[in-house]
């Protein structure tokens, strides 16, 4: 038994394949902007619509997830997207686990085409070793058990950032990880949606981890440095911590040849997050300018 919240406006093939595979017992709750958000007609009996309305101070995403916990009455929580495919038994798998331990996440692995491919194999060596290593949740795929929780503390901060699984990280301890299992979600690889997506992932890191993102800055400039003096030898480096992450987690593709330029615009893509004034994300532009200060722009 658990209350699965979906975000979305639309419906998707993926969001289908959620509602096929729900248990019996399970509650489904889509969450959308408005009550002319083409979801409201299109989502099956079996789901509740419920309309969140436009965010303030926080991003679209954590402002539905916070809508949805509020109306959920189960004690388990499942978050999902509305453009990860599902299969029999996905939320067993999670829901068992997580009574057993504060959260059980699922490992996304974030591929693609076009410019996405040179920035791929760093994200996989360094983002994705997070989720996998239970460190952190990954909000597309996640249960927990919402009473091991401060949950009036934590809607209030969901209410006031962008990086909704981040923050719900720091508020469980032991966290399970499917690893057997990587989610391999396709993203747009043309520039600028690559930009705001490289904004939005290093913004969170910075304003979550300052500390650990400049500690990561620095190695990175060591390394590039290093790299770049002896490109032999940092092609023969980084390729090995590429096929290494990429074996580990059962991915095939041929991106991993790009681990040695993808680990020199490590830094680059850190200091852009740093200065960037905004991004984009979900047709709404913010500026995250503090961990709890989210200007929502447009």
């Amino acid at each position: 038994m658990a209350s699965v919240i979906l975000p979305t406006n639309t419906w998707t093939n993926a969001a289908e394949s959620v509602v096929d595979n729900l248990r019996d017992s399970d509650a489904l709750l889509i969450v959308c902007d408005s009550s002319t958000a083409p979801v409201v007609d299109a989502a099956p009996d079996r789901a509740t619509v419920l309309i969140a309305g436009e965010p303030a101070g926080c991003s679209g995403k954590a402002h539905a997830l916070a809508t949805g916990m509020e109306h959920a009455t189960d004690d388990i929580i499942v978050w999902t997207d509305d453009d990860v495919h599902r299969e029999a038994g996905w939320i067993e798998t999670l829901t068992t686990h997580a009574k057993n331990h504060d959260a059980a996440t699922e490992v996304p692995v974030y591929t693609g085409s076009g410019l996405w491919q040179l920035f791929e194999p760093a994200l996989i060596i360094a983002g994705t070793s997070g989720p996998a290593s239970g460190r952190y949740v990954w909000g597309g795929g996640v249960a927990f058990d919402r009473t091991k929780l401060d949950e009036t503390a934590f809607l209030r901060d969901l209410r006031q950032t962008v990086g909704d699984d981040t923050l719900l990280s720091e508020y469980v301890d032991d966290i399970w990880a499917e690893t057997d299992h990587c989610r391999q979600i396709d993203v747009n690889g043309s520039p600028e949606a690559v930009y705001h997506r490289l904004v939005r992932l290093g913004k969170t890191s910075w304003r979550f981890e300052p500390l650990q993102t400049t500690i990561l800055l620095g190695i990175s400039l060591a390394f590039s440095a290093g790299a770049l003096m002896f490109p032999i030898v940092g092609v023969i480096v980084a390729t090995l911590l590429g096929g290494l992450a990429y074996w580990r987690l059962g991915i095939t593709r041929a991106s991993v040849v790009l681990s040695y330029p993808s680990l020199l615009l490590v830094p680059v893509f850190l200091i852009l997050a740093l200065v960037a004034p905004s991004f984009e994300w979900g047709g709404r532009t913010y500026k995250w300018s503090g961990k709890f200060d989210v200007q929502v722009a447009s």
